[in-house]
């Protein structure tokens, strides 16, 4: 009898230890959501000094939206890769000192986050082909390039990275805006 409450018991403690782990391969938005609003208020509006600069670099939106009512796999792939593409740019020296280093840190935190809970999005399938994706993440690469030329170029400056965050902060607000949030 007392093996058998044994047995009950820890059935009981191992599913209620599979119920309450988070979800692998799917979009946290109330993450993404959080991520937006620490890359938001990490800093406050583009410096004055920084306005009249032009970089034209043009986010492809078309690569992180769905084709249908659903959010597809081409899609969940491509924000998994903007995410590894994200925590990238932030791993570069020269950010700014006047950024809030703990929203900063907390930012770092949920994109490494992210990226560790959906790498099982890595996998190729023949469906996340029909749905495009090599086009979607060439697209997001090219962007991604580009946002690190820039830093680099402009060596690093403060308004270079003001103008990266504001470029993250569009593309989190793709991601939110095709998710319905």
């Amino acid at each position: 009898m007392k093996f058998q409450c044994l047995i009950w018991v820890s059935s009981l403690l191992f599913a209620a230890q599979v119920c309450s782990m988070p979800i692998k391969c799917q979009l946290q938005l109330r993450l993404v959501e959080t991520t937006h609003n620490l890359l938001e208020n990490m800093a406050g509006p583009i410096p004055f000094q920084c306005l009249d600069e032009k970089f034209g670099i043009k986010l492809p939106t078309w690569a992180l939206q769905s084709n249908d009512s659903k959010q597809d796999v081409g899609v969940t792939k491509a924000v998994f890769k903007t995410f590894m593409n994200m925590g990238s740019l932030m791993e570069n020296d020269g950010i700014p000192q006047y950024w809030d280093s703990g929203k900063l840190e907390n930012f770092e935190n949920i994109v490494y986050r992210q990226i560790s809970e959906n790498i099982c999005n890595l996998g190729v399938s023949a469906q996340e082909n029909e749905d495009g994706f090599a086009q979607r993440d060439a697209a997001l690469t090219h962007y991604f390039q580009k946002l690190a030329a820039l830093l680099k170029e402009k060596e690093f400056s403060d308004c270079a990275w003001e103008r990266v965050r504001h470029e993250l902060l569009r593309v989190l607000q793709v991601i939110l805006l095709e998710n319905n949030v």
